[in-house]
């Protein structure tokens, strides 16, 4: 049998990591000839091992193998690394996915198929946002939680870790791991996949391979929303001055001022549109996340409460 091990970061998201644990031990595969078994990989960046009971309490009934890591040093990088360094010698594949999502039954053998027709390193998915009652129609009108969308087995250059299938030997003969450089400002794995795609990895679409987020009524704000683009823009140059040229961070400089400069012609269609004029927002933010971000600051998304919400530190080449 194929062995699959499910890597999941968790931070005090206990009734998300129960739901998603359960959901993964229902996972199904429909041909005989290419089975597959599961080793969830339950990282826990929380030094108090807080999830610990909630890990225990799913173990006991489950026929799917379960390893609980903690990894006390905050970082989401950190905390990826460590549960790569915890996969079983014997895993073919690992997946990535968030403790606020939760997969079909099928997802691991979708990801699987089309894995197996393209001979991708990486096999990439959807995520599908799942709204409260209670969500503003506006916002689920302009489309700014929802995930990318390609044609089946499209070849791709990035991916993200929140839906993704990664070959195990690929990782291993690269020796490639998170940048723990960016534990607070997020967007390691923008740059881990740069990073991967220049080493040689192929990376796919799978249209069959969904996932499903929920979206908490605290991201369904514009303040939210406008830091989560300004940081998502900002990881561009961030990840550039770690890994890349100066160059590359002129060319991001030129794409980040006509991104503001689109944003600017955009955003008259703010109270006519809730796509379009939440697009100018994305554009406007972006942009200047990755201006900012060329002239070396560095968002501080994750950092810890009790220190600024938004810290500007020079991220060394």
């Amino acid at each position: 049998m194929i062995h699959v091990a499910i890597i999941i970061i968790t931070y005090r998201r206990h009734h998300g990591l129960v739901k998603l644990l359960t959901e993964l031990g229902r996972q199904q595969y429909h041909d005989s000839v290419h089975p597959f078994r599961l080793t969830a990989i339950v990282v826990d960046n929380d030094s108090a091992g807080s999830a610990a009971a909630c890990v225990e309490s799913i173990k006991l009934g489950s026929t799917m193998s379960v390893q609980y890591v903690v990894e006390p040093t905050q970082g989401i990088p950190l905390a990826r690394n460590a549960g790569i360094a915890a996969l079983p010698d014997d895993a073919e594949f690992f997946c990535f996915i968030d403790d606020d999502e939760w997969p079909g039954p099928t997802w691991v053998d979708e990801l699987l198929k089309v894995q197996r027709t393209t001979g991708a390193d990486c096999v990439l998915g959807a995520v599908i946002p799942v709204y409260p009652e209670a969500a503003s129609r506006w916002l689920v009108k302009s489309r700014i939680f929802d995930s990318w969308q390609f044609a089946d087995q499209t070849s791709l250059k990035a991916a993200a870790s929140n839906n993704v299938l990664i070959s195990a030997s690929f990782i291993r003969q690269t020796g490639l791991k998170f940048d723990e450089r960016m534990r607070m400002t997020g967007g390691s794995d923008y740059l881990f996949f740069k990073q991967a795609v220049s080493l040689g990895m192929r990376i796919v679409w799978s249209v069959a391979a969904p996932v499903y987020e929920d979206i908490p009524k605290s991201r369904m704000t514009l303040r939210w929303i406008c830091q989560r683009q300004y940081r998502l823009g900002n990881t561009f140059s961030v990840s550039e001055r770690i890994a890349g040229t100066r160059m590359g961070l002129f060319i991001l400089m030129l794409k980040g001022f006509a991104r503001i400069g689109l944003g600017v012609v955009m955003l008259p269609a703010l109270p006519l549109s809730p796509y379009y004029g939440m697009r100018a927002i994305v554009h406007l933010l972006r942009g200047a996340g990755t201006v900012a971000g060329t002239y070396g600051h560095a968002h501080q998304e994750y950092s810890p409460k009790g220190l600024a919400r938004d810290r500007s530190t020079q991220v060394s080449r």
